[in-house]
């Protein structure tokens, strides 16, 4: 089984319609829900998922029912979670990338795994892509090939 870190940007794309990459991000949770790929990410997942269908409710792009099961749906996923890196190690790769703490915690996530980070998020994306091939665009996932 192949290991993805993933972010909260790639959640939202499962949730969420209308999202610019969700068949791409789609077919990633088909390929967990076969089996063929695992997810970790940083604990901090869990509550930004929260605020993104927080805002999606509170945008009426979701209604209260359909955010609280797309959240319930999220939190349902057998994520490993890891913890944060030191305070030092966030701090120097959120200064290296100019990205936000937040950002680094994934970056660090996915480091200390060796694995590749999913992400929605174009910003994070584009800024650090060149130096960090390890982190690939949602829109481009393709199953892995089997081991």
């Amino acid at each position: 089984m192949h290991k993805l870190a993933i972010d909260a940007s790639t959640a939202a794309q499962w949730q969420l319609s209308g999202e610019p990459e969700a068949e791409r991000a789609r077919h990633m949770l088909r390929d967990y829900a076969a089996e063929t790929v695992a997810f970790v990410a940083p604990t901090i997942w869990h509550y930004e998922v929260a605020n993104i269908i927080n805002k999606a409710v509170g945008t009426r792009r979701l209604t209260e029912e359909e955010g609280y099961m797309a959240f319930q749906a999220l939190q349902s996923l057998d994520i490993e979670f890891v913890p944060f890196p030191a305070p030092a190690e966030a701090y120097r790769l959120t200064r290296t990338y100019r990205r936000s703490v937040y950002d680094s915690l994934y970056l660090a996530a996915a480091q200390s795994h060796q694995i590749d980070l999913w992400t929605g998020d174009r910003r994070l994306y584009n800024a650090v892509r060149q130096s960090l091939p390890f982190v690939k665009w949602i829109g481009d996932y393709t199953s892995p090939k089997p081991q």
